[in-house]
């Protein structure tokens, strides 16, 4: 009994966030999700008080997987620039695999009820707090950029969280790709050695040239002077 309705539950987890992805949530009805799990209103009501609280389900354990796998990851005995890496990896994972899932929340933020959004940005805060706090440690141990770490959390998470509008599944792009290009770009800043090298390079020959224009300013001066001097009627 108890497994058939951990698997009743399952499923109408599944279909009310595929319908609400494809239809909007303001749009999909009780008796569209009902009607493709096979069971009746009736006993939909003993899984789950309302349609907003089946939503407000859909999130949170979607939240909660992803936040506990988390600070499993952050509890590792592992080099910050690892568990920075591994962290980006588990999101991209999360939301490649849960795309439907992010879309909805992301879409369609401002057409959810007020108790789920509020339920879901407590649990996003807390996650993007534990980010943040790693990201802290890191600068007071000299390992990352000494810059506000809330601000380069919001960088950080929010270069994943935009993968919902482009990233395609089964397309040219892959999850494992995405994690190799942005984990280097996390580290490099972007900047190739060589384009590190040139602009050293450009710095100092905008230093010789300032150099260079200072001992022709006092050659001037130099000469300048010694002209005054000689058509100095005085000198005669």
């Amino acid at each position: 009994m108890a497994k058939k309705r951990e698997l009743v539950e399952a499923e109408l987890l599944r279909i009310a966030t595929e319908r609400f992805t494809q239809s909007g949530y303001n749009e999909t009805t009780l008796d569209d999700i009902v009607s493709l799990v096979g069971i009746s209103r009736v006993t939909f009501y003993t899984y789950f008080e309302s349609k907003a609280a089946l939503l407000t389900a859909i999130f949170t354990r979607s939240l909660e997987t992803y936040r506990a796998t988390l600070e499993e990851l952050l509890a590792r005995p592992l080099s910050r620039p690892e568990k920075i890496r591994q962290v980006m990896a588990h999101q991209i994972a999360s939301l490649t695999t849960d795309q439907p899932l992010f879309r909805l929340l992301f879409r369609e933020e401002a057409n959810l009820p007020p108790e789920t959004v509020r339920v879901v940005e407590k649990m996003q805060q807390e996650i993007d707090l534990l980010i943040e706090n790693e990201i802290r440690s890191g600068i007071e141990k000299g390992e990352v950029i000494n810059e506000n770490p809330r601000l380069l959390m919001h960088a950080f998470t929010g270069m994943c969280n935009w993968l919902y509008r482009w990233y395609q599944p089964g397309g040219e792009i892959t999850p494992e790709e995405i994690v190799r290009v942005f984990s280097r770009l996390l580290e490099s800043g972007g900047l190739t050695p060589e384009a590190q090298t040139d602009s050293g390079a450009i710095m100092r020959s905008l230093q010789h040239v300032e150099t260079h224009l200072t001992d022709v300013q006092q050659e001037l001066e130099t000469v300048s002077h010694q002209l005054r001097l000689s058509n100095d009627p005085s000198r005669s």
